[in-house]
């Protein structure tokens, strides 16, 4: 299973009553970029991520110059690398880059493929707007107590054993 990450732009209406506005909605995996990894530069370009692609190609003439350098196969490696990394933090970079063209986060759905997430994620909206389930509520607060030390019964724990100690 894989979280999509909801993002919606900052005009955006009620998208449970208009197909126009729900199909403005974005769903974004929270996993590995195959096509970043693969067409690095493309994707970016697919995707309109200008700042990371300008990043990007920094990082990477930077890198490949000190590989170029060492010789070797280590320009091989290098841009490998760089990829890589572009591809492990590729759909993060997406979501900033929606956030800053103020664009919200809406949602996080769980579910196999993206059209699952969007399947659910709408029947959630559309369950909300029936009233049939409340709106998410922030977790009630833990409950602390007094002493800090940890209690088996009523015996102090010490390590992974009882406290000698626990009588005083």
């Amino acid at each position: 299973m894989t979280s999509f990450y909801v993002m919606g732009p900052a005009d955006l209406q009620d998208p449970v009553s208009s197909p126009r506005e729900a199909d403005r909605l974005v769903f974004i995996p929270e996993k590995f970029s195959w096509g970043a990894f693969v067409l690095s530069i493309l994707w970016l370009i697919w995707h309109r991520m200008w700042l990371v692609l300008l990043g990007f190609l920094t990082v990477s003439i930077a890198v490949q110059g000190a590989a170029n350098f060492a010789g070797g196969p280590a320009p091989f490696f290098a841009g490998w690398a760089v990829a890589f990394l572009l591809a492990l933090e590729a759909n993060g970079l997406r979501r900033w880059t929606l956030q800053q063209a103020d664009w919200r986060t809406l949602g996080l759905v769980t579910a196999a493929d993206e059209t699952e997430a969007e399947l659910r994620y709408f029947a959630k909206l559309q369950a909300q707007a029936d009233g049939r389930v409340e709106k998410d509520h922030p977790p009630a607060p833990i409950e602390r107590r007094s002493s800090i030390i940890p209690r088996v019964g009523t015996e102090r724990v010490a390590g992974l054993t009882l406290s000698p100690e626990a009588g005083r």
